[in-house]
């Protein structure tokens, strides 16, 4: 099949039943290859469904040669249409690439971001100051467990890295509670 047919896997379209094949090709009746591929498959089946299809097929495929052949204009135009939407495709693809390299990179960055010194206050270690509410620190706290989870990091030496990181959170965070309830 050439590369404008909407489906490229000649295999996938031999495992359809004869009613989907006719579907098929009526909802793609200007595609003339599509067509001619879908015919010859029903052409190839024994049974009475697969020979009702191959008839309506064979008229699609006569009306879309007979328009192609009257309009070349227009095929070059859908053909045209079509180019501009690959390289749109390609374009979006390539972004989308660029975008899943710029996340992991940042992803890699927050695994190996360590928590502020132990000198400074247990609050401060947490990026909290050291007047923030209750609601605040469990606020921080969650928001924590979130970033440093180390199920959310599929290569080890991050996984380990944000492994240690939330667990020295948690740590810092059990402390806060104990110090917080224990001034109460």
């Amino acid at each position: 099949m050439s590369a404008t047919s909407p489906l490229e896997n000649k295999k996938a379209l031999t495992n359809w039943p004869s009613a989907r094949l006719l579907e098929f090709a009526e909802a793609h009746a200007g595609d003339v290859e599509l067509l001619a591929f879908i015919l010859g498959e029903l052409g190839r089946r024994d049974v009475e469904v697969a020979q009702s299809a191959a008839r309506r097929v064979s008229q699609l495929l006569n009306r879309a040669e007979t328009t192609e052949a009257q309009n070349p204009a227009a095929a070059a135009e859908r053909d045209g249409r079509l180019e501009q939407l690959r390289a749109r495709l390609e374009a979006t693809e390539q972004r989308l690439r660029e975008a899943e390299m710029r996340a992991a990179a940042a992803e890699r960055a927050l695994a190996t971001e360590a928590l502020p010194a132990r000198s400074n206050g247990l609050l401060r270690r947490v990026h909290l100051a050291e007047t923030a509410p209750a609601w605040l620190v469990d606020a921080a706290r969650r928001a924590f467990r979130l970033r440093f989870h180390p199920d959310r990091f599929a290569d080890p030496a991050m996984k380990a890295r944000a492994e240690e990181t939330f667990k020295e959170a948690e740590e810092v965070f059990r402390q806060i509670t104990v110090n917080h309830n224990g001034h109460a």
